[in-house]
């Protein structure tokens, strides 16, 4: 009975309600209806009489106020809890779509984080193709009689001897395929990667083996041709696919001396400048960000003028290891000692550089447009002035890994593409380890494993993740770079050679053909763009350019690649536009915050008794031979050079050869970030680029801006 009461007064209180709500609407109805009838009584026939009609008109004009222009609000005949109730239904309606709108917005907002974020984007790049089609692969494949067949379903031949699978296997994963690597059990040095850093590496270990008294080119002599063999069971390299695929196979080729940074950038952030200000820079104010919220616990020495200087003359003693190397070696990669030139978008002070040791020799616009063989007319002043430098030179990147991985195999160093190592494993203490196990256990993606001591992460951009190491697989952002070669040009190709030494020297010598063959080939190119465009000649007399550009932290289509290509090219030489690219090629480079390579010992994967101390510098000296985790990468895209030296550098820590330890230096002054924007580093790295890629194209058009904080 309480129930059925109960249900009998909520009926009848919906059967108010009900009929509350419906008054407005009832009362609304009979309205309007009362002001149809009304206006059909007044409403004369025109028809009938057409003057009555516009008396009828104008009366109806003068008395308009009788009429009301608008029905008065159907609110009216209600009473004050109606209208209460009215106006709360339509402020909850309204309410309500605010609410749906803003949730909207934030699941579209988060699906787009998401989308961006690096986790899922390192996934859906591993999910795609990543097809070479540089014109260096081709000219390899054509140079060793494989041009009919497809550069990107075989490997490289004379890359290695190990691996001997047929070409269906080669363009899968080899263990889909039942081959699998016959891996040695243990090593002492295992080398993950087998770009330039890895093999420079090797080398340099294998030739310190033999005599640890040599830190320069040092092909086996006889003697340790004998003794190779039982060496080379210490060094193994384990490449995820083929050597050269990477970005060292890949790049310009420009052989230059020190870092993606300028020297004066370090020098004016140095502890001791001069310059007492410190202007702020991107990576100080993302320094400081993490700090704030306390993403960002680590505490590292500022280094001095006196530091930077020294890294920098070590990347001149690299480059001159890095010649004997190619001569000692015979290795065929092109080599030719053209010089650079680098044209400025923004103004330059003319004359000789301030620091003349290096034999910089500063240019203007004039002399600048005349070595790039830049025409006059449009875009002329695209560049203020300029710097030529004579200490660089150009090489075929692929050549030059190929032949460093035959002048490793020459001391019997084993190499094996196609073996992903997926986890590193850390053992017990070496108090605790049983005789003849390694300190660390490496898993190839075919599951194989390799014990070993010494472990150098020598991989790209992309290739690390947290199994493999925490400290690493966050502390950089893959940036995509693109370049293009161009349909053979012939006598149309601008870069002339001799035509440097002509301009430089003021000689009237020098002919729309460049001069003689006995000067110095065409330079190799760039500017200052922060997203730098950079080209050269092939060196052949087809006359190709060979013509880079771009800086993206995602992938984008080939074809608007080409399309970006042909407009920044076409900037520089507009009698260039209409040209065709014959090959269209990419890859991701390794940018670190403060775009300094990665060079030094993993101190997380050390022994508990010597974490304790891992802040202090000297403890490395004594257990460096014990074993341990090191890394060489982060190199922004200049590092055919100071691959050179990171090699030699580890491998005088691993051998413990004294009064050579200068890694301590990037070890204790530039060591990896512990937080560089993850895992959004990829939409910040862009947003960053884009903002100062529009000041670059603003300040083109002559628009007065603010200047930003130095990139790096």
């Amino acid at each position: 009975d309480d129930a059925m009461a109960m249900a009998s007064l909520f009926l009848l209180s919906a059967r108010r309600s009900f009929r509350r709500r419906m008054v407005p609407c009832q009362n609304a109805t009979r309205h309007r209806h009362r002001h149809r009838q009304s206006r059909a009584e007044h409403q004369p026939s025109l028809l009938a009489s057409p003057s009555r009609g516009l008396q009828h008109m104008a009366s109806a004009r003068s008395s308009q106020s009788s009429f009301p222009t608008t029905p008065p609000s159907p609110l009216q005949p209600c009473s004050r809890f109606a209208i209460r109730r009215y106006l709360s239904v339509g402020a909850g309606s309204s309410s309500s779509k605010s609410t749906t709108l803003a949730l909207k917005g934030a699941f579209g907002m988060f699906l787009f984080l998401l989308t961006v974020s690096d986790p899922v984007i390192s996934v859906l790049e591993s999910l795609g193709k990543d097809d070479n089609e540089s014109y260096w692969l081709d000219q390899h494949m054509s140079q060793n009689n494989e041009g009919e067949e497809d550069a990107n379903e075989i490997r490289l031949r004379n890359t290695h001897k190990h691996f001997n699978l047929n070409n269906n296997d080669l363009c899968a994963d080899a263990g889909d395929h039942g081959s699998v690597h016959q891996l040695p059990d243990y090593s002492r040095i295992v080398i993950v990667g087998g770009g330039m850093a890895g093999l420079h590496t090797a080398l340099a270990i294998a030739e310190r083996m033999s005599n640890p008294s040599i830190q320069d080119a040092n092909p086996p002599s006889k003697t340790a041709q004998k003794q190779k063999h039982h060496r080379a069971r210490e060094i193994v390299v384990l490449d995820a696919s083929r050597i050269g695929n990477g970005a060292s196979g890949r790049a310009k080729g420009l052989v230059v001396p020190g870092f993606q940074v300028p020297l004066e950038n370090l020098q004016e952030t140095a502890v001791d400048s001069d310059d007492n200000s410190h202007g702020w820079t991107v990576p100080t104010l993302v320094e400081l960000v993490s700090k704030v919220f306390g993403l960002n616990k680590s505490q590292k020495p500022q280094y001095t003028k006196a530091v930077v200087e020294e890294i920098y003359d070590l990347t001149y003693e690299a480059i001159d290891r890095l010649r004997n190397i190619v001569k000692m070696y015979s290795i065929d990669c092109d080599w030719v000692e053209s010089g650079a030139i680098e044209g400025s978008i923004r103004p330059m002070d003319e004359g000789v550089d301030d620091d003349d040791d290096d034999g910089c020799q500063m240019l203007t616009s004039t002399q600048v447009n005349q070595i790039m063989g830049r025409p006059s007319g449009k875009n002329e002043n695209l560049y203020k002035g300029g710097e030529y430098d004579p200490s660089c030179a150009g090489v075929n990147p692929l050549a030059l890994t190929v032949g460093l991985a035959n002048a490793v195999e020459q001391w019997g160093v084993k190499i094996y593409e196609y073996a992903k190592v997926v986890k590193l494993e850390n053992h017990a203490s070496s108090d605790e380890r049983q005789s003849g196990q390694g300190k660390y256990t490496i898993v190839t993606n075919q599951g194989q494993t390799v014990q070993c001591d010494h472990i150098i992460l020598c991989t790209g951009a992309g290739s690390l993740s947290n199994s493999i190491s925490q400290r690493l697989s966050n502390s950089f952002v893959p940036v995509y770079t693109w370049m293009a070669a161009t349909e053979p040009l012939h006598q149309n190709c601008p870069l002339k050679n001799g035509i440097a030494d002509a301009i430089l020297s003021g000689s009237s010598d020098a002919d729309n053909n460049g001069l003689s063959k006995q000067h110095r080939p065409a330079p190799m190119c760039g500017d200052d763009h922060v997203s730098l465009n950079y080209w050269r000649n092939n060196n052949k007399d087809e006359g190709r350019l060979l013509f880079g550009s771009l800086a993206d932290t995602f992938y984008f289509p080939k074809w608007l690649i080409s399309w970006r290509l042909h407009n920044a090219l076409a900037e520089i030489y507009p009698n260039l536009q209409n040209v065709k690219f014959d090959h269209v090629w990419g890859g991701k480079l390794a940018f670190t915050l403060n775009s300094m390579p990665l060079i030094g010992r993993d101190v997380d994967y050390d022994d508990i008794r010597n974490k304790a101390n891992e802040d202090d510098m000297e403890i490395t000296k004594g257990v460096t031979t014990e074993g341990g985790v090191w890394y060489a990468t982060g190199f922004a895209g200049h590092g055919i050079v100071p691959t050179a030296l990171a090699g030699s550098m580890l491998a005088n820590a691993i051998l413990g050869i004294p009064d050579h330890q200068q890694w301590q230096l990037f070890q204790t002054y530039f060591p990896p970030p512990s937080w560089s924007g993850h895992p959004f580093s990829r939409l910040g790295a862009g947003m960053v680029l884009f903002t100062y890629n529009s000041w670059d194209w603003l300040g083109k058009k002559g628009v007065p801006l603010p200047p930003l904080p130095k990139l790096w």
